[in-house]
């Protein structure tokens, strides 16, 4: 009973989501309305050319009068250019509706795309690429085709009137073409799914490859990444091609029969025309109503790809939109006076089901100072990425001032958490940005406080444009030396009160290393908790007390001294080292 419960409640959020994502489209009646008038326009103003075309044939030719010609010639030339003008105005707005649907949902799904690259468990496709493509399909001509599919049955009784046999042409058409339309969605859909997940696929290893460029390039490892690359693309390639394939026939097939289904009217009509049951305008006008009334099917096979990736990409976010609904907004807490509690703490990388930690338990007051070593493989980074919650529990908890980390929102909680990690990536255009973290309300002073802080404000002075200096793309423009000391200050901006440095003296020199000390004790002589994690002894001169971790469990803890005495006895062969 409970699971279905639970997946009706799923259902009940996508079909919410799906509300969602069509208000951000469609924002209220009154756009709605205003689309729909411009269809009703659009759609009603298209019936000029057949009855033009019926007035000349039927009255001009019959009379002979040039005046009429030359009235009716500039009545629908005024008509076309209305026609015009509004089926503009229709895109711009259908384009604009695009434009508001990714204002509206890009901060969030941006936001997700980090949760989703810090968990590492999610192969969709990326969530931005999906809006993206349905901003994109809005400025097509796929939903003005959708838009005017409602006047096909129009349409068709239009044809209906003119004749009864031109009618039941136009409608034996019209199944037909709608056929054509279900079977393009039948046969390319599978392919089409299975060609976005391949380029999903192979954007993600792009990415990590143009990460690891130097790596990869000194290594050797070019040509079978490359190749890797090439077969992903291949997979890709052959599966949309077939869709392609398909779709394509059955477009050619689409076109081929409206086409013949115009000159078949028109011989139908002109049977009618001999035996003097409709006239020779009726029978040119029939052809031209019949082309319009299948127009928007015809077009509709002609784009189904788009349109199919479209709606996949539509479905996808509404799936991913449904996925934190109910979620409610964590509570505003207070700022923390930085009091830690570990309780029994189990955890893994993100992407693992199976705990690397287990069984941690400790707890620090403000002030306090820890070192976490072991060797490596032991879980100290997994510890610490658990301690700022990139890494969720499996089973236990860690709390500030009482509070579970999944109480606060991840903004809230990162203005009092430093992190530095070990692969100290900047981002930011300039030193000074890279510092404040971006912060658009960041003041000067706050940013040379956590460099000085850091230790790092003469450094940052030194170089060519001081804290203006261009850092490049992750911080490539500096030394690893200085990235690391320039991490340390962002990780030290705002007066954290936890702050959790992992592998914080790597590529520093003795000078570095001395800034980094000073740091610590700066930071907790003002109340912070401070947890460092290294294999260095330098590392741990500035904390009071030690945590050792052997095969992801904890096997001492207490004051330094004590500690470093027990991992170093020699009576034990297999004892661990801290350096």
């Amino acid at each position: 009973m409970e699971r279905s419960n639970g997946s009706e409640r799923t259902r009940v959020d996508i079909a919410q989501a799906r509300l969602d994502l069509f208000r951000g489209l469609v924002p209220g009646r009154r756009v709605l309305f205003g689309i729909a008038l411009f269809s009703f326009s659009v759609n009603l103003l298209m019936l000029t050319a057949p009855l033009f075309m019926l007035q000349v044939y039927d009255r001009v030719l019959t009379s002979r009068s040039q005046e009429t010609l030359f009235v009716l010639f500039l009545l629908v030339t005024g008509l076309y250019a209305a026609q015009a003008v509004i089926d503009y105005c229709r895109g711009r707005v259908l384009a604009r509706l695009g434009e508001r649907l990714d204002s509206l949902f890009a901060g969030k799904l941006f936001a997700y795309d980090m949760r989703n690259a810090i968990e590492k468990a999610d192969k969709r496709a990326s969530p931005l690429s999906d809006l993206a493509r349905l901003r994109r399909f809005m400025t097509g001509s796929g939903p003005a085709s959708l838009l005017d599919v409602p006047w096909v049955p129009i349409y068709l009784l239009v044809l209906a009137s003119l004749h009864a046999m031109l009618g039941l042409i136009g409608l034996t058409g019209a199944v037909v073409v709608v056929a054509l339309a279900y079977l393009a969605d039948r046969t390319t859909r599978s392919d089409l799914r299975r060609s976005a997940q391949i380029d999903a696929e192979s954007v993600r290893l792009h990415a990590a490859s143009a990460n690891a460029a130097e790596a990869v390039s000194v290594l050797g490892m070019q040509e079978a990444l490359a190749h890797r690359f090439a077969k992903l693309r291949g997979e890709g390639v052959a599966a949309e091609a077939g869709s392609g394939d398909r779709g394509a026939v059955l477009a050619s097939a689409s076109r081929g029969f409206r086409l013949f289904l115009q000159s078949a009217i028109l011989a139908a009509g002109a049977v009618l025309a001999i035996q003097q049951e409709i006239t020779g305008g009726i029978m040119i006008a029939g052809s031209i109503i019949l082309g319009r009334s299948l127009a928007p099917i015809d077009q509709i096979v002609s784009q189904w790809r788009s349109i199919s990736r479209a709606r996949s990409a539509f479905d996808r976010l509404a799936v991913l939109l449904a996925s934190d609904a109910g979620k409610a907004a964590p509570f505003a807490l207070p700022k923390p006076d930085g009091r830690l509690v570990v309780t029994k703490l189990a955890s893994a990388p993100a992407g693992c089901k199976r705990p690397v930690i287990a069984g941690i338990s400790f707890s620090l007051a403000p002030g306090d100072g820890l070192g976490i070593i072991g060797p490596s493989g032991a879980g100290k980074s997994t510890l610490a990425r658990a301690l700022i919650g990139i890494a969720p529990p499996l089973a236990g908890k860690v709390e500030i001032d009482g509070a579970a980390l999944s109480q606060w929102s991840p903004a809230a909680l990162g203005r009092y958490i430093g992190y530095l990690p070990q692969d100290a990536q900047l981002i930011g255009e300039t030193v000074a940005e890279c510092i404040s973290r971006l912060d658009p309300e960041a003041r000067a002073e706050d940013i040379v406080q956590a460099a000085a802080d850091a230790g790092a404000h003469e450094m940052i002075l030194g170089l060519a444009d001081g804290y203006a200096t261009k850092i490049g793309d992750g911080g490539s423009a500096l030394s690893g030396g200085q990235r690391r000391r320039i991490a340390l200050a962002r990780a030290l901006y705002g007066e954290p009160v936890l702050i959790v440095l992992d592998e914080p003296n790597a590529q520093l020199d003795r000078e570095g290393d001395n800034a980094l000390i000073y740091a610590i004790h700066k930071a907790r002589n003002r109340g912070a908790v401070v947890v460092v994690v290294t294999h260095r002894q330098s590392a741990v001169a500035a904390v009071d007390s030690l945590l050792l971790m052997k095969n992801g469990t904890l096997a001492g803890l207490g004051p330094k001294q004590a500690v470093m005495q027990q991992i170093t006895r020699p009576a034990n062969p297999n004892t661990l080292t801290s350096s």
